[in-house]
C-alpha cells in the first residue's frame, strides 16, 4: 500500500501541514520545495523513504545512512523535537485520506507506533548533532 500509493500520501501530507502551519514551508525554503517541481520530488523522496522504513522495519541497522544524511537536513534546517507530532499528525491524516476504508483503525494504530518510533530515532540523532555543534561552537568561542 505504501508503495502504490506512497506519493500521493506524501502531497496530501505536505499540504495537510502547509494549511495547518503555514511558516513549516519555511524548512523547505533551501531544498525541495521552491516550486512544483520541486515539491514533486520532495514527496518523491519521502514516500521512498517511508517505503524504505517499512520495507526494513525489522532491520533498521540498514537505514543507518539515509537516517544520518536526513538527520544533519533536518539540523541544518533546524527542525526541533516538537514539530515531529505535528507532522505525524499530517501524515496520518493523509494516510486516512488516500487510503479511505483501507486506513482502518489497526492499519493508523500500526503506522503511528512506527510513526513515532522513527521520529524517536531522528530526535535523538539530531539532539546529538545539535549538541555536538554547541560544544564546537564553545571551543571556537573559548580560543
Amino acid at each position: 500500500v505504501v508503495k502504490e500509493h506512497g506519493q500521493a500520501i506524501t502531497e496530501r501530507m505536505y499540504e495537510i501541514a502547509f494549511d495547518q502551519r503555514p511558516g513549516y514551508r519555511r524548512f523547505f525554503v533551501n531544498s525541495h520545495m521552491k516550486s512544483a517541481e520541486d515539491g514533486r520530488q520532495q514527496t518523491a523522496k519521502l514516500a521512498a523513504s517511508v517505503f524504505a522504513y517499512a520495507s526494513n522495519i525489522d532491520q533498521l541497522e540498514k537505514l543507518g545512512g539515509a537516517v544520518e544524511q536526513i538527520a544533519a537536513a533536518h539540523v541544518n534546517t533546524r527542525v526541533i523535537a516538537e514539530q515531529y507530532p505535528v507532522i505525524g499528525e499530517c501524515l496520518l491524516a493523509a494516510m486516512k485520506n488516500v487510503l479511505g476504508d483501507a486506513a482502518t483503525p489497526e492499519v493508523i494504530e500500526a503506522w503511528s507506533e512506527a510513526y513515532y518510533h522513527l521520529a524517536e530515532i531522528f530526535i535523538k540523532r539530531e539532539k546529538e548533532i545539535y549538541h555536538e555543534q554547541e560544544q564546537h561552537i564553545k571551543a571556537r568561542l573559548a580560543q
